[in-house]
């Protein structure tokens, strides 16, 4: 079984985080118990809009994110490096800072 670091996802949030910053977002990372799986996760807020990315050392990851429980929208992805984190964490982002419109 692959084991994905998940201090990757503290770096990549270090990366961004000026730039959130910047467009009045406000983040929280998070990591949880040490369980046989255990995951981190990301939360962005802009205005009413949420999104989380959670990720788990076996390399899986879930995107959500949305303006209400009505308005919520999940994606699942595997990731294998950095890169592919890296490039799940921008869209997430993205989304977010566009649903706050």
């Amino acid at each position: 079984m692959q084991h994905f670091d998940l201090q990757h996802l503290a770096r990549a949030v270090e990366k961004r985080a000026d730039e959130w910053v910047a467009k009045d977002a406000r983040w929280e990372l998070h990591e949880g118990p040490k369980t046989s799986k255990p995951a981190a996760w990301l939360v962005l807020r802009k205005g009413g809009a949420d999104g989380q990315l959670t990720l788990w050392t076996s390399g899986e990851l879930e995107l959500e994110w949305g303006t209400s429980a009505a308005d919520t929208h999940c994606e699942h992805h595997e990731v294998m490096d950095r890169g592919e984190l890296g490039h799940l964490v921008d869209p997430l982002a993205a989304r977010v800072l566009a649903c706050a419109r």
